[in-house]
């Protein structure tokens, strides 16, 4: 017998010594498609920064143009409702030392909300107009603030929103409280029904607050929230530029 033939023992030896390197290759990949696609994604969310933007948000009437006009002319403007975005940069009077802002008027109307969605990723901050006299109103406002807070822009650049409750200069002009509990009670009522959907799926950018309690949007919204009361027509406005110097640093 030549003596260059392998014994059994050194065949089945060298089978498993070859195997070994597939497994570990096969092995690699696995854990790569299992954790490394998330590891990438979080890397990716927390290299993204905001923009620079302000986004004037809101239903219809709420007084959205109107605050764009007055920050912009400081003027008093009557306003109808339009389909038309407005946007334009400049420097706000009451605002010095911050330079020059790129504010965006976006319109109201629902087959519109889509394209606004659109400029989150420029966005410094959202300041979503509220008519304070408007209770009907609540419940569409809700249903959008509800968007917003499952948006996954603004779950991944933590956008601030400020609620701008407008019109206080008016005697039937809700109080922050009435508000806050109506938007609280809508967004209940969405959480539960749109959460009963998703048995089962992944939830954790689709589900609002903690489950078992009561949502409350001061307390559970995935991005910092505050609110002001103002004015746009009486041009009582501070609140609402203390919030825009947070923002901006000033």
């Amino acid at each position: 017998m030549s003596g260059l033939e392998e014994s059994p023992s050194v065949a089945e030896g060298s089978s498993f010594g070859m195997a070994m390197p597939v497994l570990l290759i096969v092995l690699l990949v696995f854990v790569f498609l299992t954790f490394g696609q998330k590891f990438t994604k979080s890397i990716m969310k927390s290299a993204r920064s905001r923009g620079n933007a302000v986004l004037l948000f809101g239903q219809c009437g709420a007084g959205k143009t109107a605050l764009f006009f007055r920050l912009r002319d400081k003027a008093e403007v009557q306003t109808v409702s339009s389909l038309k975005q407005s946007r334009d940069k400049f420097e706000v009077e009451d605002l010095p030392g911050l330079g020059p802002l790129d504010i965006v008027d976006c319109p109201g109307h629902q087959r519109m909300k889509g394209k606004s969605a659109s400029l989150i990723p420029d966005a410094r901050c959202i300041v979503y107009m509220i008519d304070s006299e408007d209770k009907l109103r609540l419940k569409d406002v809700a249903e959008h603030l509800y968007e917003l807070m499952t948006n996954q822009d603004v779950l991944d650049l933590h956008t601030p929103i400020l609620l701008a409750m407008n019109k206080t200069e008016s005697a039937t002009a809700r109080t922050e409280k009435f508000i806050l509990d109506e938007i609280d009670r809508e967004i209940e009522i969405m959480r539960n029904s749109r959460g009963a959907t998703l048995e089962g799926q992944d939830q954790a950018d689709s589900y609002l607050g903690i489950d078992g309690q009561k949502f409350k949007i001061m307390e559970h919204a995935p991005c910092p929230v505050s609110t002001c009361r103002i004015s746009v027509k009486k041009g009582t406005l501070e609140p609402l530029f203390d919030f825009l110097k947070q923002q901006f640093g000033a």
